[in-house]
């Protein structure tokens, strides 16, 4: 089970890197004239840069691990808000991680 200062640096590092992806496609779309055609593409790299980070973790994660996951993936494509997603994955996580000791 992670410490909270590890929870805590997840969260920052997804939000940053959330924003960062916003900030990087507004600039492009100052730099760009026919925005349009890269629309799609700037709009899914928020959901790229979560499933970099959580796909890794997946592949040797515990059963209470994959279940936050599935929460997460699951919060993400019913809100699209990566860092709420990221937050209620990591409650979930530390939820029962403390619950089942």
């Amino acid at each position: 089970m992670p410490d909270a200062s590890s929870a805590i640096l997840a969260i920052f590092m997804m939000g940053a890197i959330a924003y960062g992806c916003r900030i990087s496609g507004y600039l492009a779309g100052t730099l760009f004239r026919n925005i349009e055609r890269y629309r799609s593409v700037l709009e899914a790299l928020p959901g790229c840069a979560l499933m970099a980070i959580l796909g890794p973790a997946a592949m040797r994660g515990s059963p209470i691990e994959l279940a936050a996951l599935a929460c997460t993936v699951g919060t993400m494509w019913v809100t699209g808000n990566v860092l709420f997603s990221s937050m209620v994955g990591i409650a979930f996580l530390l939820g029962f991680g403390l619950w089942l000791g």
